[in-house]
């Protein structure tokens, strides 16, 4: 009898949940109170007082904020010390076993291929359903209408621009420049600096460096920094798993604070009346696009690996609803490095190589979305693009998702720099990087779902590595 009691009684203590369940609570009631706070804005607001104005001042509202702002700053605290602990270790291991080569060669090639399907996927889609072609077959967007919309964002828009700034003065105006600065990232100047400006592609090849070299070490010399290093990643998963124990509560206030901005923000902009319907379109083609990405193409890249994907969307689950919340593949990284190992059952040295990795340049959701803003914004001002400026396209798209992501507002950046180098082949007359504002509209939901499907490829990537390496995937479930 008491036997039978049990589970129900467990069912209240929602402590004893397991993680992925606490989380997806969490964000449920965070989107539910998100909403509630949302509507008593707009029903309290007047003309002197709009909505945006009586959100801000809501005590709950800014209880959220802090509360989600202090569980990010949690979740990257850790980051840098867990990152390049767990790939010294990592590479110190494999590295003693000669293995270092074709675990990198595999982890680049699964990362390209993915990410040009993703983006090849997303220019389908953007040609099938042309979110931006109105019926009458006149332009929606003109650049007199893309100036007053910009004005409508300033402060998004300096935001962006001051991003580009920054990537602009790094790589020049080219496509060639910028590859050739993101290999000089590759090494960094100041690693302190790398750290504090959370640079992960410099430090991770840096950490690469160190566990090489320590692998090539003997004698009382290596075990001592064996041990240094150990010590930092225990230390750092000790930190990660008091923080996972805070995750319900901090994935809902990150929920209801963004859920209340963008429903008041939505809200106000409705008023932009002939572009509702293109922006319904391409919120569908982004949402379609990211969603066979991970619903169709991710699981049969896991099957052809060997891998069951109905288990490993399971074991991923934290990961996915953190990214989910947080809206950043490296605040979630400590989360996805705890699901690795220990839902999957991925060791240590391949989760620890694999998942940084993919965190700093295998972006699947951000060149599949960027692809599609681009292509969207150029259909919205009627510019014809012919196969060879597509294939353009998805070129920069690919290679823009790596080179701007420490920049702010990355993805906006990149979609910028893509419609920059399309203006210089087509030259229209005007910019095409004035439509940018349109996107701002809907770019905070559209983050949080790519941001997901970016880290659910990383964990692909590196179930797929681990089973092709002869490893034994979920041993709870064996």
């Amino acid at each position: 009898m008491s036997d039978k009691a049990a589970p129900r009684a467990a069912l209240w203590a929602l402590w004893r949940w397991p993680l992925h369940w606490q989380v997806l609570f969490g964000l449920l009631i965070g989107g539910l109170l998100g909403w509630l706070l949302a509507r008593h804005a707009m029903w309290l607001a007047t003309p002197e007082l709009p909505a945006k104005d009586m959100l801000a001042r809501n005590v709950l509202k800014m209880f959220f904020d802090t509360g989600g702002a202090m569980f990010l700053n949690a979740l990257k605290v850790i980051v840098i010390p867990l990152v390049t602990s767990s790939i010294v270790l990592s590479v110190t291991t494999i590295g003693a076993r000669h293995g270092f080569a074709r675990l990198g060669m595999k982890t680049l090639v699964y990362f390209l291929v993915t990410g040009l399907i993703a983006t090849f996927l997303g220019l389908i889609l953007v040609n099938l359903i042309q979110p931006g072609v109105s019926p009458s077959g006149k332009p929606l967007l003109t650049p007199e209408r893309a100036a007053n919309l910009s004005s409508e964002f300033q402060a998004e828009t300096d935001n962006v621009q001051s991003g580009i700034q920054q990537d602009r003065a790094r790589a020049g105006q080219n496509v060639v420049n910028r590859i050739f600065s993101i290999v000089e990232r590759l090494i960094p100047s100041n690693p302190v600096k790398a750290m504090v400006e959370m640079d992960l592609l410099g430090l991770i090849v840096l950490s690469i460096l160190v566990g090489y070299f320590l692998s090539q070490l003997g004698g009382a010399v290596k075990t001592t920094m064996e041990l240094f290093w150990q010590g930092v990643y225990d230390i750092s998963f000790g930190v990660t798993t008091l923080v996972l124990r805070l995750a319900p509560l901090g994935v809902g206030c990150l929920l209801a604070s963004t859920i209340s901005q963008n429903y008041v923000n939505l809200a106000a902009e409705a008023r932009v009346g002939e572009f509702v319907v293109a922006l319904r379109s391409f919120a569908l083609v982004a949402i379609l696009g990211l969603a066979l990405q991970t619903f169709v193409i991710l699981p049969v890249t896991l099957s052809i690996g060997g891998v069951n994907p109905i288990k490993h969307f399971r074991a991923m689950l934290p990961a996915l609803l953190t990214a989910f919340s947080t809206s950043s593949s490296n605040a979630t990284l400590s989360v996805t490095l705890d699901s690795l190992e220990h839902r999957a059952g991925v060791s240590r040295e391949i989760a620890s190589f694999v998942a940084p990795l993919g965190a700093t340049v295998n972006m699947n959701g951000t060149a599949l979305y960027e692809c599609v803003a681009a292509m969207f914004v150029v259909q919205l001002f009627g510019v014809p693009l012919g196969l060879a400026e597509q294939i353009l396209v998805v070129l920069i798209a690919l290679l823009t998702s790596v080179g701007v992501a420490g920049v702010p507002s990355a993805s906006l950046v990149a979609i910028v720099i893509i419609l920059d180098s399309v203006t210089r082949q087509v030259q229209p007359g005007f910019e095409l990087a004035q439509g940018l504002a349109i996107l701002l509209i809907l770019d905070r939901p559209l983050d949080m779902l790519r941001t997901a499907v970016n880290v659910f490829s990383d964990t692909c990537g590196a179930a797929v590595i681990a089973r092709s390496e002869g490893e034994v995937l979920y041993p709870s479930d064996n």
